[in-house]
């Protein structure tokens, strides 16, 4: 049995070369479905068979919206036309694979009714209001989950990162011209965005105009897309801005041609219309300066708008991390008064310190005396002691000399002791010699 890439390549090589119609059909009547009683075996292979190649050919042909006239024009070859493609469809729907365009319309009859009421408009003008079963229409869902992300890689490579901050906003004129390399149809793409918006991803909004504007999710919110009259006004100053620079491309190819014509007219010598072609020329100019200045001046408002989208940002971080910060302090029991209390305490604490430490340092001294009361009494002393008697003027000076002791009567200058004593003495000296 085929893989899911070679039935890839083998309806990509056939949709591009006839010379693959004969095998194809070879391989169709080979894949012919049959009922499941006969040979259960058989019928589920040529079932997954069949579920690849309509998944390939969705993927290759670029639209997930099929039917089963479709899929019979879309695998014909020649004038072979694959038998029992009712079965399969019918077999996905059940599994899930295929939902129907009026499920799943109804499903989401409250997103972009403009589009999904275009789309029965048209469902009815292509096959009137009574469908057939060969005409309903079938959405192929893995088809439009890759086309899905498709669309958002094309959106953050070509839109998301723009300079003024307003990437998000997209006109949906301007994002469909530029999937057309991954959707097809309007009626397919319209599909997709209904997916796109049921993930979170984008929402469809309307300008004062009427036009339809999609606003994609932003990477740095972390709440639902929504839709403001910021984002309308965005598009209509985007607007406004294509407007003034298509007529400005307009006036200069205007000054091109004014002054190749002038030139011809100076070498014709016609100097009168040469004169008028010049005064055109300066006229436009002057007017491509008026147009630069009207597109500068949108441009600032634009970058006005992204700026402040981008300092909402930044106050909600203020805000948050304020929030978060007084949530701290409450939890760890910390306030103001709690704070001045408890450095005040510090403050007396260290005071104390200071205090004993200066106490601790004083040096111990004696008691101190009164010098005057010394001083006094020392002159009492004084005036107590006799005076030495001074000898006369004329007489001749006597030395006096001071008392003496008693000289001693024994040679030595010992005291003599008495018998007790001398006793006393010689009982001492028995009791040491005895003691030896």
């Amino acid at each position: 049995m085929p893989h899911r890439t070679d039935v890839f390549i083998l309806y990509r090589e056939a949709k591009a070369s006839s010379r693959r119609v004969v095998n194809l059909s070879r391989i169709y009547e080979c894949y012919k479905v049959q009922s499941r009683a006969v040979n259960p075996i058989d019928h589920d292979r040529k079932i997954k068979f069949w579920t690849d190649l309509i998944a390939s050919s969705c993927e290759v042909e670029r639209n997930a919206v099929i039917s089963l006239d479709l899929l019979k024009r879309r695998f014909q070859r020649g004038d072979q036309v694959p038998a029992s493609l009712n079965v399969v469809l019918e077999h996905l729907d059940r599994c899930g694979v295929l939902m129907p365009l009026s499920k799943w319309k109804e499903q989401h009859s409250s997103w972009m009714d403009w589009s999904f009421s275009k789309l029965s408009k048209t469902s009815e003008w292509l096959f009137g209001s009574s469908k057939s079963e060969t005409c309903e229409k079938y959405i192929h869902l893995p088809t439009i989950k890759i086309q899905a992300d498709l669309l958002m890689n094309l959106y953050s490579k070509e839109f998301q990162s723009e300079v003024d901050g307003t990437g998000s906003v997209v006109a949906y004129s301007t994002f469909y011209d530029s999937a057309r390399d991954i959707v097809h149809t309007k009626e397919n793409f319209d599909v997709i965005l209904a997916h796109l918006s049921e993930r979170g991803d984008v929402i469809v909004g309307q300008g004062r105009n009427g036009e339809q504007i999609l606003k994609f999710r932003d990477t740095t919110s972390a709440g639902p897309v929504t839709f403001t009259e910021t984002d309308a006004s965005v598009h209509d100053i985007r607007r406004a801005m294509s407007k003034v620079e298509k007529e400005i491309s307009v006036l200069e190819k205007k000054i091109e041609k004014l002054d190749v014509d002038c030139r011809a007219s100076l070498r014709s010598g016609d100097k009168t219309r040469a004169a008028n072609l010049l005064r055109q020329k300066k006229r436009a100019q002057k007017d491509i300066s008026d147009k630069d200045g009207q597109y500068q001046r949108l441009l600032t408002m634009l970058q006005q708008l992204g700026s402040t989208k981008h300092n909402k940002e930044v106050l909600d971080a203020y805000k948050a991390g304020t929030a978060a910060f007084k949530a701290t302090l409450a939890r760890h029991g910390l306030t103001p008064d709690k704070i001045d209390e408890t450095m005040d305490e510090v403050a007396n604490s260290i005071d104390d310190y200071r205090e004993i430490e200066e106490a601790m340092g004083i040096p111990i001294v004696p008691k101190s005396y009164d010098e005057e009361e010394l001083e006094k009494e020392l002159d009492d002393l004084i005036s107590k002691q006799q005076p030495l008697p001074t000898p006369a003027s004329g007489s001749p000076r006597k030395q006096v000399v001071p008392s003496l002791p008693e000289v001693p009567t024994n040679t030595l200058g010992y005291r003599e002791l008495d018998d007790d004593e001398t006793m006393n003495l010689e009982k001492r000296l028995q009791r040491l010699r005895s003691a030896m």
